[in-house]
């Protein structure tokens, strides 16, 4: 029943259609509507008269229906283990049949499936637009399908709000344990104890996470998981540790990397060599690398920098030349800007743009890139013998940790 009552909501909201409006057209209140489609069972005639107002002719379990069910059972299975490619395939099968999944008691899974898919793909606009219908059908999911809206719901404000991210996280551990679902959640959780700066309960969850990725076979995640670590270790100073961790997950030849994933761990090994002032490795890394991770403008920018750190100027400036901004990466595109000011020497300029970059990095959590930051702000004032801006922006950092 409940079915119906969510694809009564989902429809009514998809068209635009006030509750007042349609309970009106149906000869219903609209708090007995709200109820309806809350979940409460009534006279089936009233279901069928509010449909028959929507203008849908509910399609009823067939086997098409049935093989539709499997197929989203399948897209929540591949998404777990973040198989991208089967989730588009899946999703794009599956959407030429839209009109009759909206017409079906599969409606609301159709919509958690679909959302599913936006927030893997950061397909932020549609994904929003989605959130919201789905935030207010919660009462008309089953337990597992909440479960993994939970999931899902945190995901989506992964990048934006830190607060919703962790408290989804805690629901679904607060939840009953389902394989390829409170194993993700631990992962998740760990990373936002990490922006806390809490690196006890983060290594803790995410041993958790390992564990239980390694028990599903879930090694796709388990390497995300591994590359969390290394960044963990860094946090901690514990740069020989990861680096190792980082290089083993680019040298082994088990398990297929997506591209944009390999990217990131050359990213994470090169920001670390920079951290730890071995700008020559940088250059070695990058040689190392460059034949089975295609380097990216951000990558070039970090060697840029070791470069300007090496007193190789020339060899910054024909690397930086060819990097361009990225905005849906703002730290690609910040560090960039920061290669282009120095090479400048355009002092004022770049102490803007750290004040911004700072202010960001403390926001969104990444402990590394705010210290790095931090650091040549500091530099950055001390060269003009501001000693007090250099304790203040110092001090900003260390008033978060």
């Amino acid at each position: 029943m409940k079915q119906v009552n969510a694809l009564i909501r989902i429809t009514r909201l998809k068209k635009g259609i006030k509750a007042a409006a349609l309970a009106h057209e149906c000869n219903i209140t609209a708090s007995y509507l709200s109820q309806i489609e809350s979940g409460k069972e009534v006279d089936p005639a009233i279901t069928s008269k509010i449909l028959r107002q929507l203008g849908i002719e509910i399609k009823k379990n067939n086997r098409q229906v049935q093989k539709y069910d499997r197929m989203m059972d399948d897209l929540i299975n591949a998404a777990a283990y973040y198989d991208q490619a089967r989730v588009q395939e899946l999703i794009d099968q599956l959407a030429k049949s839209e009109a009759v999944l909206m017409e079906s008691e599969l409606a609301l899974k159709w919509m958690l499936t679909t959302f599913i898919a936006q927030v893997l793909n950061k397909n932020n606009g549609a994904m929003k637009e989605t959130r919201e219908i789905l935030k207010k059908c919660v009462k008309l999911f089953t337990p597992e399908l909440l479960q993994i809206y939970f999931l899902y719901l945190g995901m989506s404000f992964a990048n934006s709000r830190s607060d919703l991210f962790k408290e989804s996280m805690l629901k679904v551990l607060g939840m009953k344990e389902r394989e390829s679902v409170t194993s993700i959640a631990h992962y998740n959780l760990a990373i936002c104890y990490a922006r806390e700066n809490n690196h006890f309960l983060a290594d803790k969850h995410n041993l958790k996470a390992q564990r239980a990725f390694l028990d599903e076979q879930n090694y796709l995640r388990l390497i995300f998981s591994k590359s969390f670590e290394a960044v963990l270790y860094s946090e901690n100073g514990m740069m020989e540790e990861a680096l190792e961790i980082s290089c083993s997950i680019l040298d082994q030849t088990i398990i297929k990397i997506p591209l944009y994933q390999r990217q990131q761990v050359l990213h994470n090994i090169l920001f670390t060599c920079i951290l730890a002032k071995r700008y020559e490795d940088v250059q070695r890394y990058c040689a190392q690398y460059s034949s089975s991770v295609e380097l990216n403008d951000f990558h070039r920018a970090l060697q840029a920098w070791a470069f300007i750190k090496l007193n190789r100027p020339e060899e910054a400036e024909a690397l930086i030349q060819s990097c361009t901004p990225d905005k849906n990466d703002p730290f690609a595109s910040q560090f960039i800007a920061i290669v282009h000011l120095t090479l400048a020497q355009d002092e004022a300029g770049l102490q803007r743009l750290l004040i911004q970059f700072q202010k960001f990095a403390l926001k969104v959590g990444n402990d590394l890139s705010a210290k790095f930051i931090t650091d040549l702000l500091c530099e950055s004032y001390i060269r003009k013998n501001n000693y007090s801006k250099a304790v203040y922006y110092q001090n900003r950092i260390a008033r978060k940790n």
